[in-house]
């Protein structure tokens, strides 16, 4: 309420005084939260002419602030003009509650709200904001929700607003029609777009949920199920969403006109001078008297573009006309291509590199200045750095310098290369064992790969050293080496191992079939053999020398070389060891290894993996024992410690086979794509098998399990369970397996 009488009283006491006098100063009193300069800034100003009317209007600015309950203004006149202001503050928002929320979360609801913390108090902005929540929940389909505020009062003039919510039964889709669709089944309409019908475990899985903004991609994704269909015509109505009489169940409606079904008629190209007619009509994918799809006709245009853009011609531009045959029933093509200027590479810019060196990026590039403009090696070098693991980022810009030629500007985002990783795990054979490995993938910035690992238990004791370069004389040449020195006490003997190796390697098909070259040196000594120990394990009691040469021929197409999610990783290895190298060991021992990664649906992603071995002497010696293949543990059949699946000797001591299969299955997918956490099903199944047997003579070991991988930011986390499906007497039925790493 605005009070004059006492300002209007003040004035004709002390009009004589004041008649055209000027305001010498302001006070504001009774303000605990606002500011003074807040008020101050609506008042009159001092130094101003005293006007009864700027009063009135300082105060209506003052109200309308919303901040304050009541305004009196008190005038002082004696040698001076002094106007005091005091107010009566409304209370302020301590906090906001939410209570009974479950389906939105606090600060999803906060958003939505014209209110916040720290702004004065008004019930009517409470009531808007009970209405907001409510229209919130009605478009997530909470259609019976209940909504009451409460405020609480605070001793330091503010208030806490609670909210109390009654969700009530969210309206699920319980069936979903389509009328007009004739010739393509519901069932397969239904399978095209996102919003399902509720099913049993809807409360796990989500379905029958109705999102609004998902039900005009799903009219879409109909229309273009039908494009791709030779519906050329089709036309899918707004989609109907109809309740039932409480609205908790919902039935979603689609109106569908199909209209005719068309094929391919001719197809023409015009203005294409640089590629003839017969090579592009290779490069599309529809061809004449093929059903028309939409899908289909995009890719051929994008096809026909790459076809010029990879030969030079930078903004080839390809612009189809399509003309209907209704009699025929039957889409004639004509793509019009604009083929513009011959472009070449001016420079190549690289920014944000601040520890990798320049070469090792550029050697990365299949394109060089001055070549000859090819979107596909522009593409593919982009991919070859990203390959890299170097960079968190890798953006690459193309910018033209003018009607002949084009920068290629590459900006990368370093990211941490050294990584230390921390190991653990239990086994029959070592006990506890424990992991530690420090490495470097990117060492001083020239891309050399340099790591040193431990392993070590009561048992066991094991140092490597490990070299790598991938670009020997910025060539791409691998040259590397490997040095270690391994302890391990088994049951019936301790081994001693001490050795190196160097490798090199070189391309066959670039980047994508690699021939490497290993040449190892090492030096056995078995010691400590048990009194109960079999005769085969006597017999090699001492130091043995093997020097071996190791042919493997590497097919990689994986499009991450730590997390992929596409492509194929095949080995074809020959391991030969004779005396005549300088050893005491005959023997070859031969392998191959294939890992296929396919994108399945959403964003899962299959695995499937096959490995097998085999290794005989090249005399009457037995073979070595530490070569000897064993199955079982994380990187073989999980559930399985390693060593598990081995033949046993006359004692019952296992001691390894001379060959071995393994197959191994995996659907990862995302558990959360924010914190990079994923999810995983297994099945693994394999066997080691002894001289005197054959392949697949003896019941393949199988597990089936579960598992997640972390690729944190202290490094990579995995943890997985395996169940042996086929569990023998004194055996676990299952068992984690685990690694936890670091980055620095």
């Amino acid at each position: 309420m605005r009070l004059y009488l006492k300002v209007i009283m003040i004035v004709l006491a002390a009009a004589f005084t004041v008649n055209a006098a000027t305001v010498d100063r302001v006070i504001v009193e009774g303000n605990k939260r606002v500011p003074d300069k807040k008020i101050l800034v609506k008042a009159v100003q001092e130094g101003a002419e005293f006007e009864l009317a700027e009063i009135d209007k300082s105060i209506g600015l003052l109200y309308k602030t919303g901040l304050f309950i009541n305004i009196k203004v008190d005038l002082k006149v004696t040698d001076k003009v002094i106007v005091t202001y005091i107010v009566d503050e409304k209370p302020f928002i301590n906090d906001i509650y939410f209570e009974g929320n479950e389906e939105i979360d606090r600060k999803a609801l906060l958003e939505k709200l014209s209110i916040s913390e720290g702004e004065a108090f008004e019930k009517s902005a409470i009531e808007n904001a009970v209405k907001t929540i409510k229209a919130e929940y009605q478009d997530r389909n909470y259609y019976n929700v209940k909504i009451n505020f409460s405020v609480e009062q605070r001793p330091d003039n503010t208030v806490d607003v609670i909210f109390s919510l009654n969700e009530g039964k969210e309206a699920k889709v319980e069936e979903i029609k389509f009328y007009g669709s004739d010739n393509i089944s519901d069932d397969k309409l239904k399978d095209v777009i996102q919003t399902s019908e509720k099913g049993f475990f809807s409360w796990f899985t989500g379905s029958g949920k109705l999102k609004s903004q998902e039900l005009a991609i799903d009219r879409e994704r109909i229309r273009a199920t039908y494009l791709n269909n030779g519906y050329i015509q089709a036309k899918v109505g707004k989609p109907e969403v109809i309740y039932n009489e409480d609205k908790t169940e919902i039935t979603l409606v689609f109106r569908i006109q199909e209209g005719k079904q068309y094929h391919i008629g001719e197809i023409r190209f015009k203005g294409n001078e640089h590629r003839t007619d017969e090579y592009l009509r290779k490069v599309i994918t529809l061809k004449e008297g093929d059903l028309f799809k939409s899908e289909k006709f995009q890719k051929d245009i994008e096809s026909l573009t790459k076809a010029f853009t990879k030969i030079g011609y930078a903004y080839a531009n390809v612009n189809p006309s399509t003309s209907v045959n209704e009699s025929t029933r039957k889409v004639n093509i004509t793509y019009k291509i604009t083929e513009n200027n011959l472009y070449y590479i001016n420079k190549i810019k690289i920014t944000g590199n601040t520890k990798t060196r320049d070469r090792v990026i550029r050697r990365q590039f299949d394109i060089v200045e001055k070549d000859k403009y090819d979107s596909l090696k522009i593409q593919q070098s982009k991919k070859q750095i990203e390959y890299l693991n170097y960079f968190e980022q890798v953006k690459l810009v193309e910018d033209r310098v003018d009607n002949n030629s084009i920068n290629l500007n590459l900006s990368v985002n370093e990211k941490p290369t050294g990584m230390f990783t921390i190991g653990a795990g239990y086994s029959s054979l070592d006990g506890a064992v424990g992991m530690i490995q420090v490495s470097q993938k990117n060492l001083l910035g020239y891309g050399y790969d340099l790591s040193l690992k431990s392993e070590f238990s009561s048992k066991r004791t094991d140092y490597t050293l490990s070299f790598t370069n991938q670009w020997l004389f910025d060539r791409p040449i691998s040259f590397g080496f490997d040095l270690y020195k391994f302890r391990r006490s088994y049951y019936e003997y301790t081994k001693d191992s001490t050795g190196g190796a160097l490798r090199i390697g070189h391309p066959i098909i670039k980047r994508k079939l690699n021939m490497y070259y290993r040449f190892a040196y090492e030096k056995v000594d078995i010691t400590s053999i048990d009194d109960d120990a079999s005769q085969y394990i006597r017999d090699q009691k001492g130091i043995t020398t093997t020097v071996s040469f190791t042919p493997k021929l590497v097919w990689n197409t994986l499009n991450h070389p730590v997390d992929p999610t596409r492509g194929n990783k095949s080995s074809l290895f020959v391991k030969y060891a004779d005396t005549f190298l300088g050893g005491d060991s005959n023997f070859y021992k031969a392998g191959i290894e294939s890992s296929q990664y396919v994108p399945l649906w959403w964003k899962f992603v299959g695995m499937l993996h096959g490995e097998a071995g085999y290794m005989e002497s090249l005399d009457d010696k037995k073979l070595p024992i530490d070569e000897r293949y064993r199955l079982g543990g994380m990187h073989s059949v999980r559930g399985f410690d390693y060593g598990d699946i081995s033949p046993v000797d006359e004692n019952g001591y296992e001691y390894g086979g001379n060959k071995f299969l393994l197959f191994n299955a995996e659907l990862i997918f995302p558990l959360s794509e924010a914190s990079n956490l994923k999810g995983v099903l297994f099945y693994d199944t394999g066997q080691v098998y002894d001289n005197d047997e054959n392949y697949f003579e003896k019941d393949m070991r199988s597990s089936v399990g579960f598992g997640f991988r972390w690729f944190s930011p202290i490094g990579p986390l995995r943890l997985e369970y395996g169940y042996k499906l086929d569990k023998k007497k004194d055996e676990e039925q299952a068992q984690w397996d685990f690694s936890i790493g670091g980055t620095f």
